[in-house]
């Protein structure tokens, strides 16, 4: 199911604790990031490299230039400093590359968590410094978030939209004509892209709700996220629904609000959005039944409290009411039956706590009432 593949399955609040964790577990053990829109000093390297993905994005759509966009942690694997010394860094790549990209790297070696949270020992000027750094850091650990590279050195091929064109991985170079001849290899999936995204600025109204889709669906589904203004716009470009497509792009537009709430660290609105998703008169049976299932599943996803029991029961009455013979109503049957008992067992533990005269407590319980695949 589309609309649930990073949400759910791939859970954005998750992804930014696992890839905290990754780098620095002290860190990750002592503090988590609220992320920050403040603007840092550190844009730019001697190379010529954004360090500053936004400002990055921000150029290129002024110029018109692709981007480069290279995650690496230069003092903990043993790639990312060697390629950017042999070819990244080079005048040669520079010469080769500038005039159609614009480069930017993400670096996050643990010295740059270090430097974001220094030990109580460490110098006034650090503690002092500590503050910038946590911003840049901040904004690193976002788009690093939203793009979730597999590992480290990654290469994303990107538009002056940031849409990403290609993803690359490996990177077994050791020369810029190597590079030449990597970026070679995908020249074809790059423009395939790229001829998507220009169908797409060149249409209007329907046609370019049609061109969207089309973008949309030749999107790795990991970084449709990136799609989101293009998103936003369907509703607006078809407002009779003569494509049939609006339905799919209100929920994914619900789902790119979703991520945009965890990243800012407001898990707690993410079910109102797929509930106020469910309201559109533009969804289908199913896509209402996918909104409010969506709605349930965000807040089963951790132990809820009494009222989110509550919650939970009706968002599942509802889903059912929709299409009581569907198959997502089929899940929910079952589901609803597993709340109402873990609702049970809340009330009875509740009731033991007033019995006995202990300080009443928020309830909760081990169990977790996640939906069954």
């Amino acid at each position: 199911m589309d609309l649930f593949n990073i949400i759910f399955k791939k859970n954005i609040e998750e992804k930014m604790k696992k890839n905290l964790k990754k780098f620095l577990p002290l860190f990750f053990a002592t503090s988590l990031f609220i992320f920050s829109s403040c603007e840092n000093s550190e844009v730019k390297n001697e190379f010529g490299w954004y360090t500053d993905y936004e400002t990055c994005l921000k150029e290129s759509k002024k110029s018109g230039k692709k981007m480069l966009l290279l995650f690496s942690r230069d003092s903990n694997d043993e790639v990312s400093l060697p390629l950017k010394e042999k070819v990244l860094h080079t005048e040669e790549f520079k010469t080769e590359y500038s005039k159609d990209y614009n480069f930017c790297e993400i670096d996050l070696s643990n010295e740059l968590f270090i430097k974001a949270k220094p030990p109580k020992d460490a110098s006034k000027e650090d503690h002092k410094n500590a503050k910038k750094y946590k911003k840049i850091l901040d904004r690193r650990m976002r788009i690093f978030t939203v793009l979730s590279p597999n590992a480290t050195p990654s290469l994303f091929v990107m538009s002056k939209d940031g849409y990403v064109l290609n993803d690359i991985t490996y990177i077994p170079v050791e020369t810029v004509e190597q590079f030449k001849e990597l970026m070679a290899m995908y020249k074809d999936e790059v423009s395939k892209m790229e001829v998507l995204i220009q169908d797409v600025e060149s249409k209007k109204g329907k046609e370019k709700v049609l061109a969207i889709d089309s973008l949309y669906e030749e999107t790795n589904s990991k970084y449709r996220y990136q799609l989101t203004d293009l998103i936003r716009q369907v509703e607006k470009l078809d407002k009779k629904n003569e494509t049939e497509l609006v339905g799919k792009y209100v929920l994914a537009l619900a789902s790119s609000d979703a991520i945009e709430a965890y990243l800012d660290r407001k898990p707690d609105i993410v079910s109102s959005i797929y509930e106020k998703a469910a309201k559109s008169p533009m969804l289908t049976v199913e896509q209402k039944q996918q909104a409010l299932f969506g709605a349930f599943y965000v807040i089963a996803s951790n132990t809820p409290t009494e009222k989110q029991s509550d919650k939970m029961i009706e968002l599942l009455e509802k889903t059912i009411e929709v299409k009581p013979d569907s198959e997502i109503a089929k899940k929910c049957e079952s589901s609803l039956q597993m709340v109402k008992d873990f609702k049970a067992r809340q009330e009875a533990k509740k009731k033991k706590i007033e019995e006995e005269g202990a300080p009443e407590q928020e309830t909760t319980d081990t169990q977790t009432t996640e939906e069954q695949n």
